[in-house]
């Protein structure tokens, strides 16, 4: 039951941190669910916060860029939220030459990584190493 009431969590949270900015039928979440490398915690959480910040700087369009840590430091949920394809294929190539990708994906071992929304397939070219599971809108709403 706990695992069932976190996936629900993990699948509604990044739908309703969204509401500050207008529902469209472009909007782009990254879901992405990891358990933390043994022994890198210390080092993944210093990593972030260089990490963050820069995307911060580099990705006007990002909307959303947050990570959640379990209290044992042994699993992470990241949830991003970009108002569309063009903006988290930005992400996704400006990750790629990050000075940071490296370590952060020797830190971690992606469980699930669900792209919600109308993917482009330029978008889903960039995110194939790491997923193919898009998840279009069926029904909702966004306050």
């Amino acid at each position: 039951m706990k695992n069932i009431m976190l996936a629900l969590l993990v699948l509604w949270a990044p739908i309703s941190f969204a509401g500050h900015h207008e529902a469209t039928e472009n909007q782009i979440i990254f879901a992405i669910n990891a358990d933390i490398v043994e022994g890198k915690a210390e080092s993944f959480k210093a990593l972030l916060k260089d990490m963050v910040p820069a995307v911060k700087a580099s990705e006007p369009d990002t909307d959303r860029y947050q990570y959640f840590m379990s209290p044992d430091n042994k699993k992470l949920t990241l949830i991003e939220v970009y108002p569309n394809s063009d903006a988290a294929l930005f992400h996704m190539t400006a990750f790629a030459v990050s000075p940071f990708g490296a370590e952060f994906l020797a830190s971690i071992n992606i469980r699930s990584f669900v792209v919600a929304g109308n993917a482009s397939p330029e978008l889903m070219k960039s995110v194939a190493a790491f997923t193919s599971d898009n998840r279009t809108p069926v029904e909702g709403f966004i306050r």
